[in-house]
């Protein structure tokens, strides 16, 4: 090409890259909002932080969220209209965020409250900025696939290193400090590689899929986390009927459908058989009906919830807010819960208690249903969508990982939690599933 051709070329190649930055930066933060979720900027060290610690948080994190926070409002105005989109199907998600932020008006510690719901707000622009600059959705589960890989990697290679750290005397707890958010964690990646193979065209990418989903099952084995190896399998049987349904149509759907009813209506026939007996129940399926003394912090949890059943104690303001203020504190010894060194429990063990704890009663249900809204989003889209099967698969791994954090929220706690990995993932996948992928829609043009 002349000179003079390069000199005319030049402005076109600006206009070009201008266009296409919203895809480079999107591709970055999302790199950087999955190792800051799932491994963090101090991850060793505040696994083992003190009350006081966790408290204060850490340096680092105030100087990343605040970056990626402006980058994610970038993102929003450059995808504006995508942005909307995926606004008015998370309608109840968005009024939840704002709820919390309002909680600073009656909070028990109004600084705490404008820390953390701060915190939330800044994730939910993060996540939205995110969603909105998706502009090929199987690629997003490709750059999903490689990060959540890396961070069993991190993790595996953490154990062999750091045993002392990483393994505990009841499971693998990686650079986590306990099993469970080991065990989560592995859980999230092991869905999103099974997916993420499914939808790959190329036996490369298939192969690849299948080994991340080796190890990432086989650290999740090692964790001894008996709920997240129970979920994933759990998740594994509910995707395949994902593949089946999208094979065989949506009378399949319907069938699997009446199915569930069916379950259902057994379980509540059995509920009422058994007189209502809920421990009579729960030994029929498990061994521990207490769930390793979880019973005990739920009861105390829900007599707490109800002091203020409609507003919530404020979002951040229960636990770790100091050791003299600790809601621990002032309980008599003689159980585990009495004995327990303060400090050491920091949440109810229950997503729904936990969140029925900091905004109470009413804005928890609609919490609940804002997931229950983009579940079903993408489990609709995962077998109607006909953008292909990179597409179908990316929303059955939104719907599935949706699903597990529902369920997964009955013996944890990380629903709508700031800065819980599950939660800050969730968040995403809820905004991503408000939008529709596919050969009549065009990402790069902003809708």
């Amino acid at each position: 090409m002349s000179l003079a051709g390069n000199i005319a070329a030049t402005p076109v190649l600006r206009r070009i890259a201008r266009a296409n930055w919203p895809a480079r930066a999107h591709e970055f933060v999302l790199v950087v909002f999955l190792l800051f979720s799932f491994i963090g900027t101090q991850p060793l060290a505040m696994a083992t932080a003190t009350p006081e610690e966790r408290l204060a948080g850490s340096p680092l994190d105030r100087l990343l969220v605040p970056m990626m926070t402006a980058m994610g409002f970038a993102l929003i105005w450059a995808r504006r209209e995508a942005a909307l989109e995926a606004l008015r199907a998370n309608k109840l998600l968005v009024a939840v965020v704002l709820f919390c932020q309002a909680s600073i008006l009656w909070s028990n510690y109004p600084d705490l409250t404008l820390r953390r719901a701060l915190l939330l707000l800044f994730v939910t622009a993060i996540s939205l900025g995110l969603a909105a600059s998706i502009d090929d959705l199987h690629r997003f589960h490709t750059r999903l696939f490689q990060t959540l890989v890396f961070v069993i990697l991190v993790n595996l290679a953490a154990t062999a290193l750091w045993p002392d750290l990483a393994v505990t005397d009841i499971g693998v707890a990686g650079i986590y400090g306990q099993k469970n958010p080991a065990g989560m964690v592995a859980m999230i990646v092991t869905i999103v590689c099974v997916t993420y193979g499914f939808g790959a065209s190329r036996a490369i990418d298939q192969a690849l899929a299948a080994l991340g989903a080796a190890l990432s099952l086989f650290f999740l084995l090692i964790t001894l986390s008996k709920t997240s190896i129970g979920l994933t399998f759990l998740a594994l049987a509910v995707g395949g009927l994902f593949w089946l349904a999208q094979r065989l149509g949506f009378r399949f759907a319907l069938v699997a459908l009446a199915g569930l009813a069916a379950l259902v209506a057994g379980f509540v026939g059995l509920v009422a058989v058994s007189d209502f007996d809920v421990q009579r129940i729960l030994g029929a399926f498990v061994a521990d009906t207490s769930f390793t003394g979880r019973d005990e912090l739920w009861g105390f949890a829900w007599r707490s919830a109800l002091e203020r059943p409609w507003l919530g104690h404020g979002y951040g303001a229960f636990w770790d807010v100091g050791a003299t203020n600790d809601p621990l504190v002032k309980l008599e010894p003689g159980t585990w819960l009495g004995d327990v060194k303060v400090g050491i429990i920091n949440q109810a063990h229950d997503g729904y208690l936990e969140l029925f704890l900091h905004i109470g009663i009413p804005m928890t249900l609609v919490a609940v249903a804002s997931v229950f809204v983009a579940l079903g989003a993408a489990t609709r889209r995962a077998i109607t969508t006909r953008g292909g099967a990179g597409v179908q698969a990316a929303y059955a791994m939104m719907a599935l990982v949706l699903l597990l954090y529902l369920l997964h929220n009955l013996t944890e706690a990380t629903l709508m939690m700031r800065g819980a990995p599950f939660a800050n993932l969730a968040l995403l996948l809820c905004f991503a599933s408000g939008r529709a992928f596919g050969p009549d829609r065009s990402p790069s043009h902003g809708r």
